[in-house]
């Protein structure tokens, strides 16, 4: 287990890294994602996922799971895989009748969140 979360906070050490170096180079162009740059949304993920496993280490518990459990979430990750892609390309196509005023990522990345 400590091994699998060195990795994964590693991989959280890396994309600081990654974006310290990209904002020293200015590297990235401006308005990415929401962010200024994309290096300050590299730092921005980095923390993030060193957060998230900091807190998912607190708490480990063994869960019971059986195969109605796998059949609801393949089930439910199916369904919104399907619905994510089927609005994707009715926005595509809702595009090319009437422009959308931002730049198609980051009114992707609004619709993923729920903004």
């Amino acid at each position: 287990m400590l091994d699998r979360l060195g990795y994964k906070i590693g991989f959280g050490i890396l994309m600081i890294v990654l974006g310290i170096v990209l904002e020293t180079y200015n590297v990235g162009g401006e308005d990415f994602l929401g962010f200024a740059s994309v290096g300050n949304w590299l730092i921005y993920i980095g923390f993030l996922s060193i957060a998230v496993m900091i807190l998912q280490s607190f708490e480990k518990k063994k869960r019971k799971t059986d195969e109605r459990m796998y059949f609801v979430a393949n089930k439910a990750n199916r369904i919104t895989f399907l619905v994510v892609i089927i609005a994707s390309f009715a926005v595509i196509i809702l595009d090319g009748i009437s422009r959308i005023t931002m730049p198609y990522s980051l009114f992707m990345s609004y619709f993923i969140c729920g903004y």
